[in-house]
């Protein structure tokens, strides 16, 4: 006895089947992130001003916070920061589930937006940045050191496609070290998505 699948649409075409007896079918495959933006429109920006940090050898100064508020999971697709300039590395590090310190408590609002332009859906969550007066992160647990490029233009990726998941009450947060006297020029974007 043999089954025959049939298009539902009432085309009455019928699925083929290679020598191999391989059913032959087509896909489109996109990243959770842009699915999310384009099917759901919860996809969305946080991002810094243009930030200028004079170094102090050991102080690290926040460049960016995000908290989950939400009932649903907060995905994090990315982290750029940018360099304007630099004569040496400039330490970068993340930090995990971080509570205090005066970048969270000054609250400055970062830019938070929407990357799918016809959805009006909102961002349920805080995003903070630095304002390059050594605003602080003073706890939470430290999960990744970087470096921040030599020279002008520099930029570091951290991409994890929504890999990075921040549930309701969780946090994420970015500090920068510049080099002893020197000043060093940041911007910083953060894509999240919620599911």
């Amino acid at each position: 006895m043999s089954t025959t699948i049939q298009d539902g649409t009432g085309s009455k075409r019928k699925v083929r089947v290679n020598e191999g007896n391989r059913l032959l079918v087509d896909s489109i495959t996109e990243e959770r992130a842009v699915f999310n933006s384009v099917e759901d429109g919860n996809t969305f920006i946080v991002s810094t001003d243009f930030l200028s940090f004079t170094g102090v050898t050991g102080q690290e100064d926040g460049v960016i916070y995000i908290k989950n508020t939400s009932s649903k999971k907060m995905l994090v697709h990315h982290i750029k920061l940018w360099s304007g300039t630099a004569g040496q590395l400039t330490k970068i590090t993340t930090y995990r589930n971080p509570t205090l310190g005066t970048l969270i408590s000054s609250a400055i609002d970062a830019d938070i937006e929407n990357i799918n332009f016809g959805s009006s859906n909102e961002y349920d969550g805080l995003g903070y940045q630095g304002d390059g007066t050594n605003l602080k992160v003073t706890d939470g647990s430290v999960w990744g050191r970087h470096y921040l490029g030599i020279g002008n233009q520099q930029m570091l990726v951290m991409m994890w496609n929504g890999a990075v998941v921040l549930g309701r009450g969780n946090s994420l947060a970015v500090t920068c070290e510049a080099p002893n006297g020197v000043t060093v020029n940041l911007t910083c974007e953060i894509e999240v998505y919620f599911e």
